[in-house]
């Protein structure tokens, strides 16, 4: 197994948690949203089985298990995956909970295939619940819909 490498958004997602310090909840969701977008391009179940919370659900009926199988099972399918996101809004509901919206861009190459041939790609709008679990945000909710952009 190759060492992981940390790439350029998630050396500016730890640039921004260590100069924002803790006081700044916003910025270190930033953070650990800009961080899963790093751990989805390089592939990592490892960071989404710390960054989902272990009372993880949503409206599809998953469950934390079925997320992490079904992220599993798209890094299997796709030997390498680009993402482009933006924050659309981060809504702090009291101390320690928030809400996030987050279109992303997603392209994925199909593992065995050629450069061209094997591209598959679509939008997505995320809204993400979550939490701050011992000082670190936590996934444990989401909705997605495809297809969605403005």
């Amino acid at each position: 197994m190759k060492p992981a490498r940390l790439g350029p958004l998630a050396l500016s997602a730890v640039l921004l948690v260590a100069s924002c310090g803790t006081d700044d909840p916003e910025a270190r969701i930033r953070a650990a949203l800009a961080a899963a977008e790093a751990a989805a391009e390089a592939r990592d179940v490892g960071f989404f089985r710390d960054f989902v919370g272990s009372g993880y659900s949503d409206e599809r009926g998953n469950d934390r298990e079925q997320l992490l199988n079904t992220l599993r099972g798209y890094f299997i399918a796709h030997q390498k995956i680009e993402v482009v996101s933006r924050i659309d809004e981060i809504r702090l509901e009291g101390v320690d909970a928030a809400h996030a919206i987050v279109h992303a861009g997603l392209v994925g190459q199909r593992s065995g295939e050629p450069v061209l041939g094997g591209l598959g790609g679509d939008l997505y709008r995320f809204e993400v619940e979550l939490i701050r679990d011992g000082g670190e945000w936590r996934m444990i909710g989401a909705k997605w819909e495809r297809g969605v952009g403005d």
